[in-house]
């Protein structure tokens, strides 16, 4: 089907809109506490089967070569098990704001999503990875997300995302690729365009704290943001997560451990931070700026929260946690809405 897309785009014939119609759904599991969510994706012909974090973040797709003796933890692609595996062996290499990074060299092959597939996608095959990734139960990362759209398969060329919290049986959200679940979100879209496309980059306007029985504070954060599925955090230049902490009761940036408040947090300022988008407050509740307990702090908590030498504001699986984004490529712009979460096992 998609050779016959293809075949008629070429030479500038109508394509049947019965062709058109493909929706696929990608359910995630989350790995940690929320460090980061994957979904299952097929890499080669027949299909190996593959825990990848689809990240919006990163151009690259990537995952464990059999060359690369340090990671053992993950499944490693084997290319003489595909039909549709092509050399390259050019030198690669990537490397994220964490510290963390991989190399190895390229190939191209096909990747999978249920019956979504693109073709001669280039892949980085590592053979050598940070401790970090070493320690990942997931194999690597995958961001097609774009290049699916080049197949002209889907219903609509877009992709929404769902992040939850998991239930008794590992659920933790979707990819729906072609088409928006309105049953996943509160109210109506807020459709904002996009500063820089490439990068998913739009406007923050403001962040608030909203604490019940007191008010509205506003906190003096704006500029760039971008919307990062391959983010766990929130991150923000030093400044900007200073000002922010200076908002929590007792937060501080410990030398050791970065910025870290009072586990009971959510009890003392009970509400939400805000984070005004369009001209529309999207929330996120206190307790899930809170992370998990700092080892040998009694009492003290890591906050969602963190600094980095970054041009702009990274809004990562905390915020998305709470609020639906749907990815429109075709039109440079990205849809939000506050989530809707269920309150029964899935």
């Amino acid at each position: 089907m998609a050779a016959r897309i293809r075949t008629l785009e070429k030479h500038s014939l109508n394509v049947p809109g019965k062709w058109l119609q493909a929706v696929e759904k990608l359910e995630i599991k989350e790995y940690g506490y929320g460090i980061e969510y994957y979904g299952e994706v097929g890499i080669g012909s027949p299909p190996q089967k593959f825990k990848l974090d689809l990240d919006t973040g990163s151009g690259d797709v990537w995952l464990a070569g059999e060359e690369c003796e340090v990671c053992s933890r993950h499944k490693k692609f084997n290319p003489r098990k595909s039909s549709t595996h092509k050399a390259e062996g050019r030198k690669w290499g990537i490397s994220y704001g964490d510290g963390s990074f991989a190399t190895g060299y390229t190939i191209r092959d096909t990747v999978s999503i249920g019956n979504l597939t693109v073709p001669n996608q280039v892949i980085g095959l590592a053979t050598s990875e940070s401790r970090a990734y070493q320690q990942d139960t997931v194999d690597g990362v995958t961001t097609f997300l774009d290049n699916i759209n080049k197949n002209s398969l889907l219903k609509e060329p877009i992709f929404s995302v769902y992040i939850t919290e998991k239930d008794r049986n590992d659920y933790a959200g979707e990819y729906l690729f072609g088409d928006i679940d309105k049953s996943k979100f509160e109210g109506d879209l807020t459709w904002v365009p996009l500063s820089t496309p490439k990068f998913w980059e739009i406007a923050l306007d403001g962040v608030s704290l909203n604490v019940e029985g007191v008010g509205r504070e506003q906190i003096e954060i704006s500029g760039p943001a971008i919307l990062d599925t391959g983010t766990t955090l929130i991150v923000m230049n030093e400044r900007q997560a200073t000002e922010f902490h200076s908002a929590i009761p007792s937060a501080e940036n410990s030398d050791i451990y970065g910025w870290i408040m009072p586990c009971n947090t959510d009890q003392v300022l009970p509400g939400n931070v805000s984070f005004t988008i369009g001209g529309v407050d999207f929330s996120v509740p206190v307790k899930d700026i809170i992370r998990e307990p700092v080892k040998g702090l009694d009492g003290w908590c890591f906050s969602a929260v963190t600094s980095g030498a970054s041009n702009f504001i990274i809004l990562g699986d905390v915020f998305l946690r709470s609020n639906y984004i749907v990815f429109d490529r075709g039109n440079a712009r990205v849809g939000i809405a506050p989530s809707k979460h269920r309150n029964t096992p899935h």
